[in-house]
């Protein structure tokens, strides 16, 4: 593909801007005009206690208007080569009140939003023998309840749908996949 050039923000919100670029196509010398949403990147983490269970939390989803069931995550607010990882440190705290020692978080992937529209992408770790030690501390308008659930348990809620939110969903099936 050529470069895309022309990038102009057309629309900003407080998650994502509306922007456009031109690119030539690659079997023409056609230049089209494309439309992303602009987005800074995601963290999600899939947290284990010392007994094994994932410390899943349900909360409500204004897009789908529904509760959700997932794992703790969020936008990355901060800069620089450790953004991500002190995200996942601060969404596990604030959504759970969990923690666990530094060491015993590692990156699992990383995923696109959707390659197709989104320009960010959306790291999923998990951490290990989390445990509650801090009082939640929800963002503005977040409603979150805890549950646990033993990973038979987490396995059975993805295969019937119950957690289907994808980037959650191929978080857990990675993890599980390295698990084995």
């Amino acid at each position: 593909m050529k470069e895309r050039k022309n990038w102009k923000d057309l629309f900003p919100t407080p998650i994502y801007t509306l922007a456009s670029f031109d690119i030539q196509l690659p079997r023409s010398e056609e230049e089209k005009t494309y439309y992303v949403l602009k987005s800074k990147n995601w963290v999600n983490v899939v947290p284990v206690t010392k007994s094994g269970e994932i410390v899943l939390i349900k909360q409500y989803r204004h897009g789908i208007g529904e509760v959700s069931l997932e794992i703790p995550g969020g936008i990355v607010d901060e800069d620089g080569p450790d953004a991500e990882f002190d995200s996942v440190i601060r969404e596990l705290r604030e959504e759970t009140g969990y923690a666990t020692s530094p060491s015993k978080i590692r990156l699992l992937s990383k995923f696109s939003g959707n390659p197709a529209m989104f320009t960010n992408w959306s790291f999923s770790y998990v951490a290990l023998d989390v445990e509650p030690i801090h009082d939640v501390d929800f963002d503005e308008g977040e409603d979150i309840e805890i549950v646990l659930k033993s990973p038979n348990e987490v396995k059975q809620l993805l295969l019937d749908g119950t957690i289907h939110h994808p980037h959650m969903a191929a978080a857990l099936g990675i993890y599980f996949l390295q698990s084995k």
